[in-house]
């Protein structure tokens, strides 16, 4: 035990060996306004190293906090726990993003519970979610809890936690009406033909992203129009089990039964044109002639934002469309004059998409995407689409199933068994209540309490 500075104290226990047989040694810094006082905290730490898990090596002893959150993400969540990719690469981003600036370098040992509070209160002061909140409470939780079985850490900077309040007030998008549908649907079948299928089958079977894109032939009962579900797609293209690592089987209608006929029977033609042939077994939609490979989710979900684009009911933030209008007002910008003693034609238009990407602080590709999406914009106010205000997500599609069955008296556990879940999970988070049903239940309402039953 010594004396740092005035107030500071660094307490030293010695304790069994490393494994390499030198004795082990750990430290720690604390706050004592005497010398007894300071012997009191040895005598705790004393204490509590006797009880805990201690490191083997002094490499565990001092690992940082990005070492050890990388390791737990690889050897613990993946190889022991079986997470799925798209956990991993989430939790991965949010401790970059929000705690590695801050206590990435610092060894693990060192976190205490006021650093943790104080990352927290700032997620908070941007104002992310509760949801992301509470995804990072998921993460750091269960990770110093293994960092301490570890002894990685003696002591649990999460024990008695309190999550803060998130200030987040989120704008609800119902799910788009029976209307609105059929204008994303028909309007799908002459700007992204290639998705249009996918769209009509997610609509009908209220699929998620990555099951619709691995569905193969097989899956599909064309005598009694039924479609198993059990398998899904990563983002990296990876093969894996369901959400609720469960499979599904459900009816379709004929008439979706015969659309992917209809889609099957040009997937052929497709092959016979390019000369190869399909798969044993091919994916139902995908981007190569031979259908080996399913069509990437990310490619789906791009080729949806150019439909929402087309309709005008992309929901980007106003900063964002600032900026795109921005650039679309650079690149129409009047060209520069030509330099003097220089020949040749008159420059021909604005700034290039690596100028206006340099002006913005941004890229070349994303001037150029820029661009794209405020026409996007410009022309879908031109065609009178700009009062348009739904949502139009791949996830939309499976809020309307759900909200779409229940409010025809279709029973809750039928609804959720299709889709996937349970019950408490549909109806907190996929049946939403739209506009056409706040209307009939304010009628029905109304004629009760006025007694205009007739």
């Amino acid at each position: 035990m010594r004396l740092i500075r005035p107030g500071t104290w660094e307490l030293r226990v010695s304790i069994g060996r490393w494994e390499d047989g030198r004795p082990r040694t750990l430290n720690r810094s604390v706050a004592a306004k005497s010398e007894a006082e300071a012997a009191a905290q040895l005598v705790a730490f004393v204490d509590e190293t006797s009880r805990a898990q201690l490191p083997d090596s002094r490499h565990e002893r001092d690992i940082t906090v990005d070492e050890a959150i990388e390791r737990f993400l690889t050897e613990y969540l993946v190889n022991e726990k079986g997470r799925a990719d798209k956990t991993i690469t989430d939790y991965r981003y949010l401790h970059q993003k929000w705690f590695s600036p801050a206590i990435g370098a610092r060894p693990v040992k060192l976190i205490e519970s006021s650093v943790i509070d104080d990352l927290f209160g700032q997620m908070r002061r941007e104002g992310l979610s509760a949801s992301r909140l509470n995804q990072a409470k998921a993460l750091y939780s269960p990770f110093f809890r293994w960092a301490k079985r570890r002894g990685m850490t003696l002591r649990n900077p999460m024990v008695d936690f309190e999550m803060p309040t998130s200030t987040y007030r989120s704008k609800e998008r119902t799910p788009p009406e029976v209307e609105e549908l059929t204008l994303l649907l028909s309007t799908a079948v002459e700007v992204t033909p290639d998705i249009a299928p996918l769209l009509f089958l997610g609509a009908v079977t209220g699929t998620r992203r990555g099951e619709l894109v691995a569905i193969p032939r097989s899956a599909v009962d064309w005598k009694k129009n039924q479609i198993t579900v059990d398998t899904a797609i990563t983002s990296k293209g990876k093969v894996k089990s369901t959400k609720t690592r469960r499979g599904r089987t459900f009816h379709v209608d004929a008439d979706t039964i015969a659309m992917l006929q209809r889609h099957c029977d040009h997937m052929d033609e497709r092959a016979r044109t390019e000369g190869v042939e399909l798969e044993t077994d091919p994916f139902l939609f995908s981007l190569v002639a031979d259908c080996s490979k399913p069509m990437p989710p990310d490619y789906f979900t791009k080729r949806v934002g150019v439909l929402k684009g087309h309709l005008g009911i992309e929901n980007k933030r106003p900063e964002v469309v600032a900026l795109e209008d921005e650039a679309l007002l650079l690149r129409r910008s009047p060209p520069p004059p030509r330099p003097r003693g220089r020949t040749g034609p008159s420059p021909a238009g604005g700034m290039s998409f690596r100028e206006i990407g340099q002006q913005l602080g941004r890229s070349e590709r994303w001037a150029s995407l820029a661009v794209v999406a405020a026409e996007r914009r410009e022309q879908a106010a031109a065609s009178g689409r700009a009062s348009l205000d739904f949502d139009g997500s791949i996830l939309a599609l499976r809020k309307f199933t759900s909200s779409e069955l229940l409010d025809a008296g279709f029973n809750v556990s039928m609804v959720a068994q299709r889709q996937g879940h349970g019950p408490q999970v549909l109806t907190r988070h996929y049946s939403k209540s739209r506009a056409s049903s706040d209307k009939r239940a304010a009628e029905h309402l109304g004629r009760v309490v006025h007694g205009n039953d007739s």
